[in-house]
């Protein structure tokens, strides 16, 4: 999952994009700022795979319509000398924009699309597609709506398909998908709460993700089966591999549990105490297929393996990198 050169002009203009959408005045350079995204992250998802060949018109049909929605609700707002305009304007900023966001983030119940495309991308796309894709709608979705019953609705939606979805999967890119669905509830919650809290969650579930995705592109991990019979079997990677889900799925005393702490405590200080049984309850569903995956490594084979076919220098590398979520957390263990 190293970038190469023919891969960094899209990149800087996925990154260009992205700045334009969160720093616009105006919904029209909103609007090109995502098309700017979406022009720029196809290349990275284009290779010679008829599956990646797929999952790239798919990713643009969706993205497209998307787009056109929210065009078209733009000009439609731009309309002032319209009978009862400002109705009209309430209706499509509350519901038919938001609807369009939602679509592109890949939230329920819009999120049919996310985990097949995730399964025919290669791993920078994937990484790219589970983190830095996820800035600029969101931005838009939690930045100019205050319709708290639709973001609630999109919430617990998330919450339970991401969870339930996950559960049956055998391949990682899926399953990966439906845990980005299941985050992407408590991002949307965090945004509705503070702009500290979000930043703080996004950075930590990107990192963790970005962690965990490495160490299974390196072996070209796709199916839960392949892990036993690669070199993780009970190597010092398998142990960091291992943390990190955990840390994925929010297990204490590991660094993906202190973002979903915050946003508890501050969701139960607002009295939303049905919110947070529901995504409390969600999470302890993903923790399991977190968890049997980590048992695959961990108990199935018998073989030990220390380090096996990696480089001295990228071993200690990865092992470095995945210490990241335990070496983070330690001074909230001191507090």
């Amino acid at each position: 999952m190293f970038i190469s050169m023919n891969k960094s002009l899209p990149i800087m203009f996925i990154i260009t994009g992205t700045l334009i959408t969160i720093s616009s005045s105006s919904w029209f350079m909103a609007w090109v700022g995502l098309e700017v995204n979406l022009m720029a992250f196809i290349p990275l998802i284009v290779s010679n795979n008829k599956l990646s060949n797929e999952s790239t018109l798919k990713y643009f049909f969706i993205q497209a319509t998307g787009s056109i929605i929210i065009f078209m609700s733009i000009i439609i707002m731009g309309q002032t000398n319209m009978s009862n305009s400002m109705d009209l304007q309430n209706i499509i900023k509350h519901s038919l924009v938001p609807l369009a966001l939602m679509l592109k983030l890949g939230a329920a119940p819009f999120h049919f699309w996310f985990p097949s495309l995730m399964e025919g991308m290669n791993w920078m796309a994937s990484s790219f597609l589970l983190t830095w894709q996820k800035i600029a709608p969101l931005f838009l979705m939690t930045s100019y709506y205050t319709f708290k019953p639709l973001l609630y609705m999109t919430i617990i939606m998330s919450a339970i398909i991401g969870s339930m979805g996950g559960l049956n999967q055998m391949f990682l890119r899926k399953l990966m998908a439906y845990s980005s669905i299941n985050h992407l509830s408590w991002m949307i919650l965090a945004s509705s709460l503070s702009f500290n809290i979000v930043t703080l969650y996004f950075f930590i579930y990107s990192t963790i993700t970005i962690i965990i995705l490495l160490l299974l592109s390196y072996n070209n991990s796709i199916h839960i089966n392949q892990l036993l019979h690669n070199s993780y079997s009970l190597s010092t990677l398998t142990v960091i591999l291992f943390m990190n889900f955990l840390s994925l799925g929010g297990l204490p005393p590991f660094l993906g549990f202190f973002p979903k702490w915050i946003v508890l405590t501050t969701t139960i200080m607002n009295s939303m105490f049905l919110l947070s049984l529901v995504l409390v309850m969600c999470s302890i569903l993903t923790l399991y297929f977190y968890l049997r995956v980590s048992f695959n490594l961990l108990m199935i084979t018998p073989k030990l393996i220390w380090f096996n076919k990696y480089p001295p220098y990228m071993s200690y590398n990865l092992m470095l990198t995945g210490l990241v979520p335990i070496i983070a957390f330690a001074p909230m263990i001191m507090i």
